[in-house]
């Protein structure tokens, strides 16, 4: 099934090559999420970690993956090592899933007071470190009617070509701004985010 999985992928003609994403939300509590492993429904092995080695969801936090529309198997495990899996989940669009302790074990997606699809009241925004050699160490996402707020990033570090994603209420306008580690800012000033959410590629032709 991967190698079909694969074939697909490259027929770029005939659809778009991530019509889907997954959007997993931290509401553990306190436990950060250390590994997601997303398998299509139909295969017997769950394959590599898609945080990769360096990254981490912290409590709190949000991560989206795009995938290929279809049916697929989730797990992920946690700081203690705990598993948290889902199967037979349905990925056309966007569906969100809200992680909380509830979820510790194994059952059949069902969707939920712990999902949402892309009709959300929330949406996604995704922030991806495109400058090189240089970390960012603040990320500021706010209403623009309002002053800047709290660090998105908290004590986490988002590392070159590493992606950050949080959530916000959707439909309204945001200013976003990024730190680096030499204390260079890049801003984006009264940006509209609607429930399909955001995704900001940041390069050093931003910089303030």
């Amino acid at each position: 099934m991967k190698s079909v999985l694969v074939a697909l992928l490259a027929v770029g003609m005939m659809a778009p090559a991530f019509a889907g994403r997954l959007q997993l939300n931290n509401n553990t509590g306190g436990y950060a999420i250390y590994y997601v492993y997303i398998s299509p429904a139909t295969s017997d092995s769950w394959g590599s970690d898609w945080l990769g080695s360096s990254e981490i969801i912290n409590s709190g936090s949000g991560r989206s993956f795009n995938v290929t529309n279809g049916t697929y198997d989730v797990k992920l495990i946690d700081e203690d090592g705990d598993e948290y899996i889902v199967w037979d989940m349905p990925i056309s669009g966007t569906v969100t899933w809200n992680v909380t302790l509830s979820d510790l074990g194994q059952r059949q997606w069902t969707g939920g007071s712990g999902s949402s699809s892309s009709s959300s009241s929330t949406a996604p925004v995704t922030i991806y470190n495109g400058l090189g050699n240089y970390d960012i160490y603040y990320i500021y996402c706010d209403a623009s009617d309002q002053p800047w707020g709290n660090n998105r990033l908290g004590s986490e570090i988002l590392r070159p070509r590493r992606s950050f994603s949080f959530n916000v209420p959707a439909n309204d306008y945001y200013d976003i701004k990024c730190v680096d580690v030499d204390g260079d800012t890049y801003t984006l000033w009264q940006v509209y985010i609607d429930s399909s959410g955001f995704r900001w590629d940041v390069t050093l032709g931003d910089m303030d």
